[in-house]
């Protein structure tokens, strides 16, 4: 499979190989994420682990592979939302801004991965957001809405 295909996607290349970078990268990640509780946004103050994934070429498309993301995944999803069919979903930044994006399953061979996209090159574009940046992407359920959402801290590795 091409470089920046479906195979790749998430699979963290080259990233979080180096301790110390680990450690940087989780510390920068924790501070990111205070406003997000700070509104409220997230019910019972239950947040995912992040999934991290380097950036590919692909702006269009977040590829998450299976079955990391979806061990994740599955601790929030509930039994009537359909991912094969696509669930919109809201993505927030650090700053607490929405992106209305969707979420898909799909299966092609005998390879399943999530894309998230419908917004995500609008993310990508407002960040400026380059291939092999990395990002990390919360799972939580809104406060409010109770509907599935997400939040993305990212890293620039240029």
């Amino acid at each position: 499979m091409a470089e920046g295909s479906s195979n790749d996607a998430g699979k963290g290349k080259n990233i979080i190989e180096d301790k110390d970078f680990e450690r940087e990268f989780m510390y920068k990640d924790e501070m990111q994420l205070e406003f997000v509780f700070n509104v409220g946004h997230v019910k019972n103050f239950e947040l995912s682990m992040p999934y991290r994934a380097q950036l590919t070429n692909d702006k269009w498309n977040l590829f998450l592979r299976v079955p990391y993301f979806e061990d994740i995944l599955l601790q929030f999803l509930k039994e009537e939302e359909d991912v094969k069919e696509g669930l919109p979903v809201t993505v927030y930044d650090k700053g607490g801004h929405e992106f209305p994006m969707m979420l898909k399953k799909f299966h092609k061979d005998s390879v399943s991965y999530y894309v998230l996209n419908r917004g995500w090159f609008n993310f990508c574009d407002q960040k400026r957001l380059q291939e092999n940046d990395v990002v990390a992407l919360r799972t939580f359920r809104h406060a409010i809405t109770d509907k599935l959402s997400f939040v993305v801290t990212f890293t620039k590795m240029r």
